[in-house]
């Protein structure tokens, strides 16, 4: 799923680097901030990039995390595996 139709001002936006933002803008938007503020901007490699739909970095679209118990489900259903895959 993508986020709320009223959010995707937010989750689009560089200045408040937002994860669907693009990321030279994100490093633009940094370089204006280190001038405001006066302080050197550190060069570093951009973060890896996950898909929209992820909820948590490494885990798959569809999956479900349950973090009392620390576990993961996965979707066994091939109609779902395919909609997540797509």
């Amino acid at each position: 799923m993508l986020p709320p139709e009223d959010a995707i001002e937010l989750y689009t936006s560089a200045e408040k680097r937002g994860y669907l933002a693009d990321p030279q803008e994100i490093e633009y938007q940094r370089g204006v901030l280190a001038q405001k503020y006066g302080y050197p901007l550190v060069k570093r490699d951009p973060p890896p990039q996950k898909d929209p739909r992820q909820v948590f970095f490494g885990l798959e679209p569809g999956w479900i995390v349950n973090l009392k118990d620390s576990t993961i489900l996965k979707p066994k259903d091939k109609d779902l595996v395919d909609y997540y895959t797509s």
